[in-house]
């Protein structure tokens, strides 16, 4: 006697001599209902999730943000600023722009870069404002990364990271594993491909209204 095992643990006895034709078509059918029934429970615990997400995007507007991407020639901070916009026509969430001196602050559109990248103040303002998830689009590592790597642990909650900087650069390395450490996902995107960047973050964000 032989037993198969699909995904949903089901199991069917393929040898057994009193098992028909019909009974087999029967016994397929029973298992890819329960398969199907899966699916659309996992599909709607994430809609569930998603829908009591409080998301904020952090945008780092450090100096590096007025480099020039050699794909369109145009500064990466225009680029951003194209791609937000887009995004913020279908989901109204809040973006706050960190960067140089100033203080991380909301803003409806990102302002022009300037100096370091204070990543910590960034997630810590996140956490005072009520955010549960946040969304970090930048092109380098942070000013110190034992305190950003702190802030993300008293956060508490999932920080999506989406590196947009140059390949060799060790910011990509920290990234990831930000992303790591605190359950939520690393992306290695492209600035320049608006609509592949958008249709990414707007899934992240899920039905999600921001603060």
């Amino acid at each position: 006697m032989t037993t198969t095992k699909t995904a949903a643990h089901v199991s069917i006895d393929i040898n057994d001599s009193t098992t028909t034709g019909m009974d087999l078509v029967a016994i397929e059918r029973q298992a890819l209902d329960t398969l199907n029934r899966a699916a659309a429970t996992s599909s709607d615990l994430d809609s569930f999730v998603n829908s009591f997400r409080r998301s904020l995007l952090l945008l780092d507007c450090s100096g590096s943000m007025g480099d020039i991407v050699r794909r369109t020639n145009e500064r990466r901070i225009d680029a951003l600023r194209r791609c937000m916009r887009a995004l913020r026509t279908t989901h109204n969430v809040p973006m706050a722009a960190f960067g140089g001196y100033r203080q991380v602050e909301v803003v409806e559109d990102a302002p022009e870069p300037t100096g370091t990248t204070p990543m910590a103040d960034a997630i810590h303002f996140g956490r005072e404002q009520g955010a549960n998830h946040l969304v970090i689009i930048t092109d380098g590592g942070p000013n110190s990364e034992a305190e950003t790597f702190d802030a993300a642990a008293r956060f508490g909650n999932p920080i999506d990271v989406f590196f947009i900087g140059d390949t060799r650069d060790h910011g990509l390395t920290f990234a990831r594993e930000l992303a790591r450490r605190t359950g939520g996902t690393f992306h290695h995107a492209d600035i320049s491909e608006t609509k592949a960047l958008t249709s990414t973050i707007a899934g992240l964000l899920g039905d999600g209204s921001g603060l």
